[in-house]
């Protein structure tokens, strides 16, 4: 009995290690960026430019099955915040529908998005005015006006950096998704 006991249990867990589910990749040319897998939270831009985050149930072929969560930040009993979550429900949908990933670190230096530049001048424009209206002096004096140039123009490079630092990775070109398959799987 201790036999077929073991005997069965090795079959059982040999059979239960084999049926993995494929990998869902995102890829850099040839390089892996990031993996998901059943279980793993996924937020993306889908076809339509919709925003939508799940929890992935499920990678067949080149089809996700997901169930879509939206997470959110409401007040309390007590009216502080907290999160709640709703599931909104199961999502199918092909690796091609998805449009667009988030990036990882896309704001996280204030020097190469623009708002560093934008922040400083503007308050060089602001503080200017202000002085020029406290002393009584023209604003628009032939010495003030270059000064004023000046910061306008590094206020608008900034506005050009901010805008073309895109916080989004859109898929296609450089970037592509795919799913990995791992083992035959039961279906």
């Amino acid at each position: 009995m201790k036999p077929l006991l073991t005997a069965a249990f090795i079959f059982w867990s040999i059979t239960y290690s084999y049926s993995q589910s494929d990998l869902l990749v995102l890829k850099q040319r040839n390089q892996t960026i990031q993996t998901w897998v059943p279980g793993s939270v996924i937020n993306f831009q889908f076809s339509s430019k919709q925003w939508i985050q799940g929890i992935i149930k499920n990678i067949r072929n080149d089809s996700i099955l997901m169930e879509q969560i939206d997470v959110r930040q409401v007040p309390n009993s007590f009216g502080f915040p907290t999160i709640d979550t709703a599931k909104l429900g199961i999502l199918k949908l092909h690796v091609n529908e998805i449009y667009g990933m988030p990036k990882r670190n896309f704001g996280g230096s204030i020097f190469t998005n623009g708002i560093l530049l934008q922040l400083g001048s503007g308050a060089f424009i602001f503080l200017n005015i202000f002085n020029s209206l406290i002393r009584n002096e023209q604003v628009f004096s032939s010495l003030n006006l270059p000064r004023l140039g000046v910061a306008a123009g590094v206020f608008l490079v900034g506005s050009l950096l901010r805008a073309s630092h895109k916080t989004y990775i859109i898929l296609g070109g450089k970037y592509r998704m795919q799913t990995i398959h791992l083992a035959n799987t039961k279906p």
